[in-house]
């Protein structure tokens, strides 16, 4: 299965064979292949702002997730949910929505350089250390007439408990410690949609 976040609705290539999994769990529409195409499929969760997202069934959701990046531009991004020795986790809060530290990567970084990097520079803190890589998320926007596809690079990450520093330039209000209950009752309500699995998957 491939998952990718078309502004803000899941869209979820899946095997045809494996597609009842989901039946029951979800308010996503169940669309089978022969019945419309990748780009048709992107352009309307693209065009639409309600919208339940797609579970896509497919005879192979590797090729089609092939297909899928052949319409987009790819990017990469790292980031970091950081949990201190109080079990409390980083959580920022940039345009409107609750978030977690990242950035596009730069061209002589890996992954883990990147990730450690924005998480430094956009919350003011050191001495990050990576604990485990996280499910990678996808997401598209439109920028300067493109479809961009973000791939992001997650990484669970320890440091000890220390003042935050927002970074204002990239448009961060606020950064700050919150235990998983607070995460559960506020940062969850109020977040991008690829960030709450992400946190749900994360924070079991």
């Amino acid at each position: 299965m491939h998952t990718v976040f078309v502004n803000d609705h899941p869209f979820r290539l899946v095997n045809a064979y494996e597609a009842d999994e989901w039946k029951g769990s979800t308010q996503s529409i169940f669309i089978a292949e022969q019945d419309m195409g990748i780009e048709d499929a992107l352009n309307e969760l693209e065009e639409t702002k309600e919208h339940p997202g797609f579970i896509y069934m497919t005879a192979n959701p590797d090729v089609d997730w092939q297909l899928f990046i052949s319409y987009c531009t790819l990017i990469e991004a790292s980031g970091g949910l950081v949990k201190n020795e109080k079990n409390e986790y980083l959580i920022i809060f940039r345009k409107g929505k609750y978030d977690l530290p990242k950035g596009k990567l730069e061209y002589d970084e890996t992954p883990e350089q990147g990730g450690i990097r924005e998480v430094q520079e956009e919350c003011g803190i050191d001495e990050l250390e990576i604990i485990s890589p996280l499910e990678k998320t996808f997401h598209t926007y439109s920028l300067k007439k493109k479809r961009i596809l973000k791939k992001t690079n997650w990484f669970l990450m320890q440091t000890h408990s220390q003042k935050l520093i927002p970074q204002l330039e990239e448009d961060i209000e606020k950064a700050e410690w919150m235990t998983v209950a607070q995460i559960k009752s506020i940062a969850l309500s109020n977040t991008y949609g690829s960030i709450e699995e992400l946190l749900k998957t994360s924070l079991r």
